[in-house]
């Protein structure tokens, strides 16, 4: 994600890879486009789960993901944050 531009959140210390969105309509938004269009699930964790401003998708890679599936994810993410800012 960071080579593409994309930042994870710092705040994990698990497999799980948080990534800031900031906004819970944008978070709810992003997610469904992506399962939808895309088949790809990425949890979207609002308020009152994290405080309001700091809403994310949640990822979680497991040794299943092939790299083609990661490199898929960040073709996706990319494409539909810029369409949602």
């Amino acid at each position: 994600m960071s080579k593409a531009g994309l930042q994870p959140m710092d705040c994990s210390t698990t497999h799980i890879v948080p990534l800031f969105i900031g906004d819970a309509v944008k978070c709810k938004e992003v997610s469904d486009t992506l399962l939808n269009d895309y088949g790809i699930y990425a949890q979207p964790i609002n308020y009152p789960t994290v405080p309001e401003g700091t809403e994310r998708l949640r990822f979680a890679p497991t040794p299943y993901h092939t790299d083609g599936m990661i490199e898929d994810l960040i073709k996706a993410l990319i494409k539909v944050l810029n369409e949602y800012n």
